[in-house]
């Protein structure tokens, strides 16, 4: 009877010494793990985040990242990242920097308001989208229709066919229904489908292509994209106010631009 007592006590102290090691080596990797990594916001695999472009869900992904790999300043939640937009592109597999996101819904500063202008007035050189720095200048009209017409009084004409007025940056690019869209390409004329939808309403397209489609952001426009807007100085406003009178506006997108440089 002693014997199988202390069997039976033996058996108990090993399961126990047993037991207490495993739970000590797994809290001992739990806190190597928690030292030696940690979670990092990522672009998910087959994604990339363009510049101004609004940051979803299906975007990133949230990884367990070797401490020494993490970049100082990357961003280590989810929603601190969804919903914000990037100042530059970011590519799959990429960290997150908080300091090259931004939440801004690029609303005037002081001293600026926000103006909209139809493309009626506007000729797009290149592919516009919001966040872009452009430039914007004045294509005159003919030397016969401009004959009669005095010095402009807020910029300099000092050439016979176009004139830079200057660089701003696109606060906005929405459709004739006033919905925002995110990118506007130059186009002599509006497609047939446009058209289309101008005058017989909005019609939705199913996705191609690995399109994306946001909850409060589109790649597309369902109608002609029809206005572009600016914060401007009441200085800028009159300017293009009365080269309006003088020509067509051009805006193109500035080459190696500010924000490429942020």
């Amino acid at each position: 009877m002693k014997k199988q007592t202390l069997l039976v006590i033996c058996l108990i102290s090993f399961l126990l010494a047993g037991s207490s090691f495993y739970a000590a080596t797994q809290y001992i990797d739990a806190m190597a793990a928690e030292k030696l990594f940690a979670p990092v916001v990522k672009v998910a695999a087959g994604k990339e985040i363009s510049a101004f472009e609004p940051i979803t869900q299906d975007d990133v992904i949230l990884v367990q990242e070797e401490v020494d790999e993490i970049l100082p300043g990357s961003a280590r939640d989810l929603d601190t990242v969804l919903g914000k937009r990037s100042t530059q592109t970011i590519y799959e597999g990429e960290q997150l920097l908080v300091e090259k996101l931004t939440d801004s819904q690029l609303l005037p500063e002081k001293g600026e308001a926000r103006y909209e202008f139809p493309l009626l007035s506007i000729h797009p050189l290149t592919e516009l989208r919001k966040g872009d720095h452009v430039k914007i200048w004045v294509k005159y009209k003919s030397l016969s229709e401009l004959q009669d017409y005095p010095a402009p009084l807020h910029f300099r004409k000092t050439n016979d066919t176009a004139d830079l007025l200057f660089e701003s940056q696109l606060a906005s690019v929405r459709d004739s229904n006033g919905i925002e869209i995110y990118t506007l390409k130059p186009s002599l004329l509006p497609s047939p489908d446009q058209m289309n939808s101008i005058f017989h309403g909005s019609r939705e397209k199913p996705l191609q292509n690995g399109e994306k489609r946001y909850r409060d952001y589109r790649v597309q426009p369902t109608a002609l994209p029809a206005f572009i807007g600016f914060n401007l100085t009441d200085e800028e406003y009159v300017i293009v106010s009365e080269a309006m009178s003088y020509g067509m506006l051009q805006v193109g997108h500035i080459m190696g631009s500010k924000e490429q440089a942020s």
